[in-house]
């Protein structure tokens, strides 16, 4: 079960790196303002859709057990995520943004772990 986890971290971290790589491209390569506007709601949902993402390839492997892996999948990647974000911006974090991020990574990750398992 641990390996599946980590497959679905790595998963999770490879398709935001992808998206991350590609919205870059296309920033800048254009002069689309819409993009700089809303990059913070973009980045939202990039991470959310890469919990999705690497818990449904988690729990499609594990064939059970989707609740609890997906959902750890989504912690893993929101504490990961703000580890680093910590130490690229050298900020605190107040109590309600770390609450309001585990909350969307935990329902991000079980509703990936839901598809996963009946994948």
């Amino acid at each position: 079960m641990t390996v599946l986890i980590l497959k679905g971290v790595i998963t999770s971290v490879a398709v935001s790196i992808f998206c991350i790589l590609f919205l870059a491209l296309i920033s800048l390569t254009s002069d689309n303002t819409f993009i700089e506007a809303y990059m913070q709601y973009i980045m939202v949902g990039v991470s959310l859709t890469s919990i999705f993402i690497g818990s449904a390839y988690a729990t499609q492997q594990a064939q059970a057990m989707g609740l609890i892996i997906g959902v750890t999948v989504g912690i893993i990647y929101v504490l990961v995520s703000l580890g680093i974000g910590v130490e690229l911006n050298n900020e605190t974090l107040s109590m309600l943004v770390v609450v309001n991020k585990l909350v969307a990574g935990v329902a991000a990750g079980a509703l990936g772990g839901l598809v996963g398992v009946n994948l």
